[in-house]
């Protein structure tokens, strides 16, 4: 070979080494170090969110009929708020506005100075999100 296609196939397998190092050794550093000021860090001041979930309300809520399923999270901390995920069947007979104020008004019994955050479907499909504060 000539010494000018032997320094372009030098100066090419170079350049391949240096691609896939490069990007080989940021995907580790990711995965393997701890955040070192380069991204955005939270502000560590505000209080910790403890999320937990409340059983005897979801088994009071399921009980009605035309509920199928419920979730119910209680996110405690600075701001407390209680997320619901309410699936209704065909045996529903509220509206879904008139579903949002029944139990909007049943979660407020428990939980009176929260934010509600209530998201009603129906098979799979989201009909309604409410955030109640």
């Amino acid at each position: 070979m000539s010494r000018k296609k032997m320094l372009i196939l030098i100066v090419v397998v170079t350049m391949v080494l240096l691609i896939a190092g490069c990007s080989g050794s940021k995907s580790n550093q990711d995965s393997t170090k701890p955040n070192t000021g380069t991204e955005s860090i939270e502000d560590t001041s505000k209080s910790i969110t403890k999320l937990e979930n409340d059983a005897n309300l979801v088994q009071q809520l399921e009980a009605e009929e035309g509920i199928e399923k419920v979730m119910v999270q209680v996110a405690e901390g600075e701001q407390g708020a209680v997320n619901v995920d309410i699936e209704i069947n065909n045996e529903q007979k509220l509206s879904v506005d008139e579903v949002v104020e029944k139990y909007s008004k049943v979660i407020r019994g428990k939980y009176p100075n929260r934010t509600l955050d209530i998201i009603i479907t129906e098979e799979g499909k989201l009909l309604k999100h409410v955030t109640l504060k």
